[in-house]
Formats: structure tokens, sequence, C-alpha cells
């Protein structure tokens, strides 16, 4: 059975241009830890003032990063055009690779009804950052833009909702059940559990595999080990089964370990402090985007 080793906590900052967000986990020093996931934040608030400052032009390199956005929209661009809006329940998953620099504008749902728009203040999602492998650093660009219709969403047989971001989810009941995106540079399992009293989850954790899990509504039992809101657990690499219960809303993460060096600036992420300093002259030098990135929308 797999085991809970550590139960941390995040911690509230501002990121962009000003944006409060819950860093749930993020930086070298834990990096160890949650390979090969570097960072997930939890952002957004009722009040529009604390993120319509947003996330204005800002590179990326050597990484990939995934926004799951449960509530409200978020307005996106590139510096070569690529352009869209993340609407609630979507998801993109951005392989930044070689070079993308772009804007994430969190801005207030809008629906409309007859000749009014009306707009919901609120905007909640999360944002996860994966390190791609020394291979796959400067890989193309591209996005990959999945709209909530193209997500599974499964009932398992011990009662949990649970939406597949990515990975395989095994139920007896309904056998295999596969995420939207299979094509990844680095193989995950993302899922977001919704848990009522009495439901449970039952997953198989890999041998050698990182696993980790944030509560972000409720409480969760992990194997016993109980989670409440704002927590994440860290599970031991020995593999085995994890049965989650409670009353509660987790985000579960699974991955195998890179196990390579990172040397990490800002928004870049690499092997060698050399590829920084590259990175960042060809940002002084106008080089640093080396292509076009592609896009699959989903849905």
């Amino acid at each position: 059975m797999a085991r809970v080793k550590y139960v941390l906590k995040g911690n509230w900052t501002r990121d962009g241009a000003g944006v409060k967000l819950y860093r749930v986990f993020g930086g070298v020093e834990l990096a160890e830890l949650t390979d090969p996931f570097l960072l997930l934040d939890h952002f957004g608030s009722r009040y529009p003032h604390e993120y319509l400052m947003g996330f204005p032009w800002h590179p990326h390199r050597g990484i990939e990063t995934v926004t799951y956005l449960l509530k409200g929209e978020v307005k996106h661009a590139d510096s070569t055009g690529v352009e869209g809006v993340i609407r609630s329940g979507d998801v993109q998953w951005m392989t930044a690779g070689s070079g993308i620099f772009h804007e994430e504008m969190p801005r207030p749902e809008r629906t409309q009804r007859g000749d009014v728009v009306e707009e919901d203040p609120e905007v909640s999602g999360f944002q996860l950052w994966v390190n791609l492998p020394r291979a796959k650093k400067m890989a193309d660009p591209s996005y990959k833009n999945v709209k909530r219709e193209a997500l599974p969403s499964v009932k398992t047989d011990g009662g949990a909702e649970v939406v597949l971001i990515a990975g395989r989810l095994y139920e007896p009941g309904t056998g295999v059940v596969a995420g939207p995106v299979s094509d990844l540079h680095v193989p995950v399992v993302y899922m977001d559990v919704r848990l009522a009293s009495g439901a449970f989850l039952e997953f198989e954790a890999k041998e050698g595999h990182t696993v980790l899990a944030y509560a972000y509504r409720g409480r969760v039992a992990l194997n016993g080990r109980w989670i409440g809101a704002g927590e994440f657990a860290v599970f031991d690499r020995e593999g085995g089964p994890i049965r989650a219960e409670g009353e509660g809303r987790f985000l579960l993460l699974s991955g195998r370990p890179l196990e390579e060096p990172i040397a990490w600036r800002g928004p870049i992420v690499m092997n060698t402090w050399e590829e920084i300093l590259q990175a960042f002259r060809e940002l002084q030098e106008g080089t640093f985007i080396k292509k076009k990135a592609s896009v699959v929308d989903y849905g």
C-alpha cells in the first residue's frame, strides 16, 4: 500500500502583474520531491481587482504548462498570433519547448441572456508546470486545447466523481478510461476528484512514480491520512493501492520522475545554467522564438 510520506501546505503570494494566488508547491527546494512536476498554482478570486491585472507578456522554455479552469475565462495570446479563450471546465496543455512568449489574462465569465450580457465575477483554476526531459527541452511548441465536453467524467464504483484530464483510470464496471490528450512528452496522470460523504476512490500507484494529492475543498483521507483544504500529500514511491475517502475535492497527480539536473530562472527551466543564460541572451537579441506553435483542439 502506498504511504503518505509528507503533508505540506502552500503559501499565498502574488505573481504576474500582481495576481493573488495560492502556490501549492513550486521552486527548486521541492523539485526533487515533486519531480516531474515543478509547480502548482491555485489562482482566482471573487474580487476582480485581485486577478484582472493578469499575467502579461512573459516567456517560457523547457516546460509544459497545464491550465485547468474551474470557473471564469482566461484570454490567451502569444507573440506569433496564436490566441484563444479558456472557459469554465476547459484545459489548455501548452508545451513551451524551445520557446513561447505569451500572456494569460483572467476575466469574469460572460453569459448572453437575450440582449443582456451578464458577468460572474468569480474566477478559479489551476496552473500546473510539468518539466520536460533534456531530450525534449527544445521540442517544437504546441497547444492542446481541450473543451470540457471532451474531458471524460467518470462515476466510479465507489461513488467518486472524476474528471480525467490526463492518464488512465481503470474501473471494473467501465474498463479503462483515458484522458483526451495521449501524445504527451511526459506521460502523467492528472485527475480532479469529487468525494461526497460515503464515496471513495481507489487508485493504483506505480512503483517508482511520484504521486501527489492536493485538497482544495473539504477534507480527504488518503490511506487513512487526512488532509484539509490547502494541504497536499506526497506519497512514497513504493507503489501500491491508494484509497481516498471523505468529503471534498482534490487533484491527484502522478508521473515518473525525470531525475535530471534542474536550472530554473523564473519561467524558464533547463538543465544547466549555461542554457539559462543562452535563453536570456536570445530574449535580448530577439531570437528566443524558434517556431510558431501548432494548435490542436479537442471537443
